[in-house]
């Protein structure tokens, strides 16, 4: 419970780029008059050096629409069907082309990185990618058909199945080229404590009336654990954080997954030291700094790396060079079907 609330919701939106399997929604959108294809074959984006046209800007725009409206669907927000105001689908389509334009970007920054590392891949490694998503379908009958109500052909999915072979390559390259990595940056950005929560509030956050008696009664416990009584024992008979129930050898923690306060005054402590009563929204927290263990490295490492691979990634999107040209202006909500058909 003394977690941060910081919005999960918006932290999946923005891991969109750099999570590309896609997840099964089925949003359609609006059709309007036949596009040319002479229309569709015109330059819309070009990036590092790479063209792309109306028809894959329209393609990446579909797909990010499908994977945006089923991660709204799942916070119960109103997805690209439910809008039709205006305004409000305008600047939906807007956010839609933002992710469609930086995709393309990054598909075309991992291909320049590909080659400066040496790296290459086959038509059948993205085969096997596109088995994947099959065998998750039920099989090539259940992938065709999705693609179908989403409006992509498998022709149309290569290119973001592509992108993931090369992603996965270049963050096995990244993870071979550094080793020890990870494991600098668990020492030296996570934390591990238990504590004794001592709530201030209600289950309803609302203050407790006897507030000097709750400050008096943490300064109490916290006095005793100083003084050696066993920590594990206060816990057991004082503590009101039903998390630490889950959790019995400690949170094991970066900046950012606790209240400020809490992992504050965790740093601040020496491995085994004790704190004073900390004030949290939550109530008074005293803290135990524990040792890290290889065990908690262990169960961080996958997420460690994969932080470590999406900032080097960001910093290639942060270079690149990109150039909208006029098509890319008329691929929106209503018309990218069009493009695709």
């Amino acid at each position: 419970m003394i977690r941060t609330s910081k919005a999960n919701f918006r932290r999946t939106i923005a891991g969109l780029l750099l999570c590309l399997s896609l997840t099964a929604c089925g949003t359609q959108t609006g059709g309007t008059a036949a596009v040319s294809d002479a229309d569709k074959q015109a330059i819309a984006l070009t990036a590092n050096g790479v063209d792309f046209t109306a028809e894959q800007y329209a393609a990446s725009f579909l797909y990010n629409l499908n994977r945006m409206d089923n991660i709204l669907g799942m916070y119960g927000q109103k997805t690209s069907k439910q809008i039709t105001d205006k305004e409000e689908r305008d600047s939906f389509s807007e956010n839609i082309a933002q992710l469609a334009k930086q995709q393309l970007v990054y598909l075309s920054a991992c291909e320049a990185k590909m080659k400066e590392n040496g790296l290459s891949y086959t038509d059948a490694d993205i085969d096997a990618e596109i088995k994947i998503l099959a065998e998750q379908m039920g099989g090539d009958v259940g992938l065709d058909t999705y693609l179908k109500d989403i409006g992509l052909t498998r022709d149309q999915y290569r290119e973001f199945a592509k992108l993931n072979v090369m992603v996965q390559k270049l963050r096995e390259d990244f993870n071979a080229k550094n080793p020890n990595a990870a494991r600098e940056s668990f020492e030296k950005d996570y934390l591990r404590a238990k504590h004794v929560l001592v709530k201030t509030v209600d289950d309803n956050n609302a203050e407790l009336p006897n507030q000097e008696e709750l400050k008096t009664k943490a300064a109490d416990i916290a006095k005793r654990a100083k003084a050696g009584e066993d920590f594990d024992t206060l816990i057991k008979t004082y503590n009101e954080d039903p998390g630490m129930e889950s959790n019995p050898e400690g949170y094991v923690f970066t900046d950012g997954e606790m209240v400020p306060e809490f992992y504050e005054g965790t740093k601040a402590l020496e491995n085994d030291a004790v704190s004073d009563p900390i004030k949290t929204s939550y109530g008074w927290h005293i803290i135990q700094r524990l040792p890290l263990r290889d065990t908690d490295f262990e169960s961080k490492r996958a997420m460690i790396e994969e932080k470590a691979f999406s900032d080097l990634a960001q910093t290639w999107q942060d270079s690149s060079k990109a150039e909208e040209k006029e098509a890319l202006s008329k691929v929106n909500l209503d018309t990218v079907s069009s493009y695709l058909a």
